[in-house]
């Protein structure tokens, strides 16, 4: 296959993105993600890859945008391939990837990949890959309204999947015998992360010399339903009204308002779907399925519900004796 030419090329927080997304070209008909994630985006994950020499003209990650397309991947699909000179981008924000090997946990289902190309050696050319993965991954979490805390490694769903508990970061850095990755980053991830907090702090954008807007609409393409627009995230939030969603400046969907669920209403939760203990903790209780209901039907942080086993313990007090824990609203099947 001759060398890809890119859809669209921008720039994001000084990293070039060259954009060659699989939904849009497949002529081998590779096996794709089909789970949405619009507006479901709780981080980043970032993975290592190895280093690859390539012909005058391409980069690594143009190369291994080709393997994808070419199905030499396996069934990798990740959202960015990332090297020295640039990033491609394969997948878009609003569909899943599999990348984080934990099924239809949080890493593949809510957060966006990015690979970055590197080697063992740590060179001049590993150093300028992995700042421009900090770059890109500064740029993304500031674009979805996310702090620090929400930077992720694949090792990090790896614990999650295994039922290991801990902080962000002590998941993110625990051990794990099927793998440790990003391998090459793994050794330093307390300075990767001051990497990217200070292109954080430095103001990097999702939209470059532009002030990101919020638009509150029914649909993206629906412009007549639109009850705002917002420079502020969390203001947009408040605005959006059940039925709607906020979109970024790009279509992309933020945030959807999901109270749409009642006090007592039954839930059929779809199988190994993860309980948490809290509305913000990342770290998984247990996993669940089959008849619960909503214990008082109001729409927490990250869009978790309360639970209950049974409809006479909908609303009873202590809350502590009666809810069995949170769970995503995404992970609800037939409504009863």
């Amino acid at each position: 296959m001759a060398i890809l030419r890119p859809d669209a090329t921008t720039t994001l927080n000084g990293v070039k993105i060259n954009e060659y997304l699989l939904t849009k070209h497949n002529p081998n008909h590779i096996d794709m993600p089909s789970v949405s994630m619009a507006g479901k985006i709780i981080g980043v994950t970032v993975h290592n890859t190895d280093w690859i020499s390539v012909a005058s003209g391409t980069t690594p990650a143009e190369q291994y945008t080709r393997a994808t397309v070419n199905n030499n991947m396996k069934d990798v699909r990740v959202h960015y391939y990332v090297d020295n000179v640039c990033a491609w981008q394969n997948l878009p924000h609003s569909l899943s990837g599999w990348h984080a090997a934990d099924g239809s946990g949080n890493g593949n289902r809510r957060t966006i990949a990015i690979e970055c190309i590197m080697s063992s050696a740590y060179n001049f050319t590993d150093k300028k890959s992995e700042d421009n993965a900090a770059k890109l991954t500064a740029a993304l979490l500031k674009q979805y309204g996310l702090d620090i805390n929400h930077l992720y490694t694949h090792t990090h769903w790896l614990n999650v999947r295994d039922g290991r508990n801990g902080t962000v970061d002590q998941l993110n850095t625990l051990y794990n015998r099927y793998k440790m990755c990003p391998a090459y980053i793994l050794p330093h991830w307390a300075e990767f992360k001051k990497k990217v907090q200070s292109y954080l702090n430095a103001g990097s954008s999702a939209a470059p010399s532009t002030k990101q807007i919020y638009r509150v609409r029914k649909s993206w393409a629906d412009a007549k339903s639109q009850l705002g627009a917002y420079s502020s995230l969390e203001n947009a939030k408040k605005a959006c009204k059940v039925g709607y969603s906020v979109f970024d400046a790009n279509g992309n969907v933020i945030y959807t308002n999901g109270s749409k669920f009642t006090k007592g209403q039954k839930v059929a939760i779809r199988a190994n779907t993860p309980l948490f203990a809290s509305a913000e903790t990342t770290s998984v209780t247990r996993r669940i399925s089959g008849t619960y209901y909503l214990y008082d039907g109001i729409a927490c942080k990250n869009g978790r519900y309360r639970i209950t086993t049974k409809p006479e313990f909908c609303g009873k007090a202590p809350v502590g004796q009666y809810v069995t824990g949170y769970v995503s609203w995404d992970n609800f099947g037939v409504i009863g």
